[in-house]
């Protein structure tokens, strides 16, 4: 970034992302409000979560005026400094820190937890555009690649190790943003390939059979099979090799699977792909979850009218799990509506990057606009039981403060730089 310092006012930050922020911010107040209401309560009265979320509001309100107000060429140049600061938080946490809901990734002050991971995303965002928008810089070359791969890998890692799998698993989304700069194709679509054989290693591995080693080969050799259309002799060596390479990673994943996961891990796991009932254990949350969503049918049972959201069966609805507050007090016409509200944002955002001259606030705008969709799919996905219970909140909608303001954070960053281009 090579901006020069510019205070003029005429630009404003891109109107409809703006918008859509403030209005997804009053859907999750709104929600949280209906969660932590009581049942009997007559007229109008805040709750102490919701006037704390209130309180999370006005902190983000403070620091969109401050970034409104922060020259550019500030922001790039502490990108990494930030970024190290952050490193290093993630570190302290590990022997400082509080655990909560297994994980070791919380700051305690009275009776407020920071989250320094939250944080993480943004900071790892900046320093990634910081490093390949810089002159000459292109993700090409084996150094340019493992540097890039390094600024993503070392929080991730870090959250990893805090016991934080949710929060970890978001930093894949990266990859897309790499994927826009220039990374191969094939990269994106092995990392898929990995995931699907990682599901049916951890399937077959739980059914004690060996059965995986051959769907490892098939599912290989199918995904391989397009080499058949050129010369069967060159293709059979690398069908071959791909072959063995997918049944010694099946293998990896299953002895990691065994010996290193702990055991509520692998339970939440099973019950997602079917391995395992536990209705009164592990997966009560997610019958009680998909019960609530169901119950709102096609209209929904109305505001404050939930009978599982008001009666508190489904635990942590007002953070993980508010997403059945959606569902079931405002059913499918709420859920269709509020999708294409989310779906707008992450769109309008990518649009946005895409009109940027410059590679730093291009890869600021993907950023955002993966993370937020990242987030978003895992959290829906995890309510319906499409992915494992991991924890992770839905942006803007859950309670929480270090994740609102984290994705504040993520979000008007980058507007303030296309606000900057704009001037």
């Amino acid at each position: 970034m090579r901006y020069q310092l510019n205070q003029n006012r005429e630009g404003r930050m891109d109107p409809w992302v703006v918008l859509t922020y403030v209005l997804l911010l009053l859907i999750g107040l709104v929600n949280i409000y209906s969660v932590t209401s009581d049942i009997n309560q007559e007229g109008f009265y805040l709750s102490a979560i919701t006037m704390k979320q209130l309180v999370w509001i006005g902190g983000a309100a403070l620091i969109v005026l401050i970034i409104s107000y922060t020259n550019v060429v500030f922001i790039d140049y502490i990108s990494y400094y930030v970024y190290g600061l952050v490193i290093l938080l993630n570190i302290l946490v590990l022997f400082l820190g509080k655990e909560v809901g297994g994980a070791r990734s919380w700051f305690g002050f009275g009776g407020i937890g920071i989250q320094p991971s939250e944080f993480a995303k943004l900071v790892t965002s900046m320093a990634l555009a910081r490093f390949l928008g810089g002159y000459g810089i292109r993700f090409r070359g084996l150094k340019n690649i493992l540097i890039s791969l390094l600024i993503i890998t070392l929080p991730l890692v870090l959250i990893l190790v805090q016991n934080d799998t949710g929060t970890a698993l978001v930093f894949l989304s990266f990859y897309l943003v790499l994927y826009r700069e220039g990374m191969p194709g094939y990269i994106l679509l092995l990392a898929v390939w990995m995931g699907v054989l990682s599901v049916v290693s951890i399937y077959f591995n739980s059914l004690e059979t060996s059965l995986y080693y051959l769907i490892a080969g098939i599912f290989s050799l199918g995904g391989m099979a397009w080499f058949a259309f050129r010369k069967i002799k060159q293709a059979l060596p690398l069908i071959l090799v791909i072959i063995v390479l997918s049944s010694l990673y099946s293998f990896v994943v299953g002895f990691a699977y065994d010996k290193l996961f702990k055991e509520y891990q692998k339970d939440r796991i099973e019950i997602v792909l079917g391995l395992k009932a536990d209705p009164q254990g592990m997966g009560y949350n997610l019958n009680q979850s998909k019960i609530a969503i169901g119950a709102g049918q096609f209209s929904g049972r109305g505001f404050m009218k939930g009978t599982q959201t008001k009666m508190g069966f489904v635990p942590e609805q007002h953070t993980d799990f508010i997403f059945c507050t959606i569902g079931e007090e405002w059913g499918f016409i709420g859920v269709a509506t509020f999708f294409l509200i989310y779906l707008f944002l992450v769109g309008r955002l990518i649009f946005v990057a895409e009109r940027q001259t410059e590679t730093f606030g291009r890869i600021l705008g993907y950023s955002a606009a993966s993370i937020l969709l990242f987030h978003w799919l895992i959290n829906v996905g995890m309510t319906i039981g499409l992915v494992p219970i991991i924890g992770i909140p839905l942006p803007f909608i859950s309670f929480g403060g270090s994740s609102l303001w984290g994705f504040t954070l993520l979000i008007f960053v980058f507007l303030r730089y296309d606000q900057a281009r704009r001037d």
